[in-house]
C-alpha cells in the first residue's frame, strides 16, 4: 500500500511501526551527539509561505507548519536571549504539492546547530556532515551517496557582481540545469557575462574532491572565494577517513539548489537506485539575523517520507533485519 494515498499518509502497522523505531534511533544518534529536542507547535501564525496550508483560527489567518527551520527559529528567536547550541526535532511538515505523486503531510527528523562566534562554523559543519554520514546505516540502507556542496560559490560573485534578483535567478536556474549555454543566454550583454560564465564552467567541471577545489584556483573569483574553498579542503579533509562502509562522498561545486536561503556549505543524501532526495541541509547564516538575533547556524533534516516509499517499493536497498 502506499505511503499516501495521493498527498496524506495513512500509515498502516508496519509503516507506523517503522516510522516509529527509525524517529527513535535518529533521536537518540542526535541525543547521544548532545542535541535536545524541541518540538514547535503544528500551527504558525507568522506570515505564510505560498506553499503553506492555510485556514482560519476564528478571524486569523494561520498555517500549517511548513518548515521546521523556520518554525524553530522564529520560536527561538522569541525565547532565548542566548542561543541553545544544539537542538533536534521530530514530526510532520505540510507543503502543497507540486506534483501529482508527491506528499503534503511529511515525516522529519532534523536538528540545528547555533553559534554566536562565526569562528565556530568550520567545528559545526563538520559535526553536522559526520552525523549525517551516519544516518544511512542506522536506517538500514545498503548503500548512500552524501554530496558536498557550497552556495556561496555561486551566491558570493553573484553579489559582487551586484545582479539583479531577476537576473541572479536566471543564472541560478541555468546553472541548476547544468546548462552553461543558458547561462549565458541570461547573461546575455551583461559586463560580468564573461566572468561569470567562466566561473559557472568551473562549477561544471565534473572533477571531484580536492581535484574540484583546485580547479577553483583558476576562476576569475578565486580570491573572493578562497576561504570558502579552504573551508570545504578542511571538511574533506576530516570526512574523508571517516566515511563508513556502503557510502560515497561526492563533491559538487554547482549545487544551487536553495540559494536564496543557504549562505554556505550544503549537504545532500540520495541512494543509487533511487532519485528522491533522503536527506539535505547546510549552512543558513542569513536565517537569525533576519528575526533580530546576531546567530549563525547550520542543520539539515531526514526526510523519512522517501525513506519510508523506498522500504516499500525497494525492499532490496535495505538490510532485511532494518525493516
Amino acid at each position: 500500500m502506499a505511503t499516501h494515498t495521493p498527498h496524506f499518509p495513512d500509515l498502516l502497522f508496519t509503516g507506523a511501526a517503522r516510522l516509529r523505531r527509525w524517529e527513535g534511533r535518529l533521536m537518540g544518534l542526535l541525543a547521544d551527539s548532545g542535541y535536545s529536542e524541541l518540538r514547535s507547535s503544528l500551527v504558525m501564525r507568522e506570515p505564510h509561505e505560498e506553499a503553506s496550508l492555510r485556514f482560519f483560527d476564528g478571524d486569523q489567518l494561520v498555517a500549517l507548519r511548513w518548515d521546521y527551520t523556520t518554525a524553530l527559529a522564529r520560536m527561538l528567536s522569541k525565547r532565548f536571549a542566548e542561543p541553545p547550541s544544539r537542538v533536534s526535532y521530530a514530526g510532520p511538515v505540510f507543503r502543497r504539492a507540486t506534483q501529482p505523486w508527491e506528499p503534503v503531510e511529511r515525516f522529519e527528523v532534523g536538528c540545528e546547530r547555533i553559534h554566536e562566534d562565526e569562528a565556530g562554523r568550520d567545528e559545526a559543519d563538520v559535526e553536522l556532515a559526520k552525523l549525517l554520514m551516519a544516518v544511512p546505516r542506522l536506517l538500514g540502507l545498503r548503500g548512500a551517496i552524501l554530496q558536498l556542496g557550497s552556495a556561496a560559490l555561486l551566491r558570493k560573485p553573484l553579489e559582487q557582481e551586484k545582479l539583479p534578483d531577476p537576473l541572479a535567478d536566471a543564472v541560478t536556474r541555468a546553472l541548476s540545469r547544468r546548462a552553461p549555454h543558458r547561462v549565458e543566454e541570461a547573461l546575455g550583454p551583461h559586463p560580468a557575462a564573461r566572468r561569470l560564465l567562466t566561473h559557472c564552467e568551473f562549477l561544471l567541471s565534473g572533477l571531484d574532491g580536492f581535484e574540484a577545489l583546485k580547479a577553483l584556483d583558476r576562476s576569475p573569483y578565486a580570491k573572493l572565494l578562497e576561504g570558502e574553498q579552504e573551508h570545504l579542503q578542511k571538511t574533506l579533509e576530516a570526512l574523508a577517513p571517516l566515511v563508513p562502509q556502503g557510502l560515497q562522498l561526492r563533491l559538487d561545486l554547482a549545487d544551487v539548489q536553495g540559494l536564496s536561503f543557504y549562505t554556505g556549505p550544503t549537504l545532500r543524501l540520495y541512494t543509487p537506485g533511487a532519485q528522491a532526495e533522503l536527506a539535505a541541509g547546510g549552512r543558513y547564516d542569513g536565517l537569525y539575523p533576519e528575526l533580530g538575533k546576531p546567530w549563525f547556524a547550520a542543520g539539515f533534516c531526514v526526510r523519512l517520507t522517501p525513506f519510508l516509499d523506498l522500504a516499500e517499493t525497494r525492499p532490496e536497498l535495505f538490510d532485511a533485519e532494518a525493516l
